[in-house]
């Protein structure tokens, strides 16, 4: 895992429930029912993002939509061609278009439906591993067409080595947990009754940013949102183990 942070923390609650009641079988013996250790535990760590997902969109308007559609194939090829210039195609980061849509707009007056315009639309999501390049990316975009900034979200590249290592570290305090239990109590496991195992992480996405750059000259606007910081802060991973072993 990149530029893991702090401590991993461990810890564990469990309750013991061992029974011996006897239970009727259908060839009518009976036994001993199986005593059980129900344990909890978790591990949990936190790391650095070192991966930024963001979608950009280009939104032009006109009442004529061969006009509407030629401005908003400009702006997002010069945007996207822009955004390219700083994307790392060998490390994997990537630009696709999401969606593009044209779409008339009417307001209504005295119960009569009044034609006003048509907007286009074009979506696209940049996928970036160098979180540091995030503002450079945003400016760009908006300073070449783009004047609708949303879902932007970091993750971590390895989310999935990073579960199953806090899973390991989870389980293997369950087991120890209920071993230590049971040896106090005079006893021993011999065997998992059951196991709910998890893993999520608090990964954060940030809401709808709306740019609203409509006016191509407005550039103290788009100086601004480019100055706008960016910070990834850390994604803090939790797995946890909800497990009873069997005794004798």
């Amino acid at each position: 895992m990149k530029k893991v942070l702090g401590t991993i923390i461990l810890s564990s609650i469990f309750a013991m429930t061992l029974g011996f009641n006897t239970v009727s079988l259908a060839a009518g013996t009976t036994e001993p029912e199986r005593g059980s250790i129900s344990v909890w535990a978790e591990a949990t760590e936190e790391a650095v993002p070192d991966m930024a997902k963001i979608t950009f969109s280009v939104e032009t308007s006109d009442k004529d939509i061969t006009k509407v559609s030629e401005a908003n194939k400009l702006a997002a090829s010069n945007s996207i061609a822009a955004v390219k210039k700083l994307l790392d195609t060998q490390n994997g980061e990537t630009i696709k278009t999401l969606s593009f849509n044209v779409n008339p707009e009417y307001k209504y007056k005295d119960g009569t439906r009044i034609f006003v315009q048509y907007t286009a639309r074009n979506s696209y999501e940049v996928k970036i591993k160098d979180v540091t390049k995030l503002g450079k990316i945003i400016s760009a975009a908006l300073s070449n067409g783009a004047n609708v900034v949303s879902n932007l979200s970091y993750s971590l590249d390895a989310d999935q080595e990073a579960c199953a290592k806090l899973i390991k570290q989870a389980s293997a305090l369950a087991k120890t947990k209920a071993e230590t239990a049971a040896s106090s109590l005079g006893t021993s496991i011999t065997g998992i009754k059951y196991a709910n195992i998890q893993c999520n992480t608090n990964e954060y996405n940030q809401p709808r940013y709306n740019m609203a750059l409509k006016s191509a000259g407005n550039a103290m606007a788009m100086e601004d949102a480019a100055a706008v910081p960016t910070e990834s802060g850390t994604i803090k991973f939790r797995a946890t183990v909800d497990a009873s072993f069997f005794v004798k």
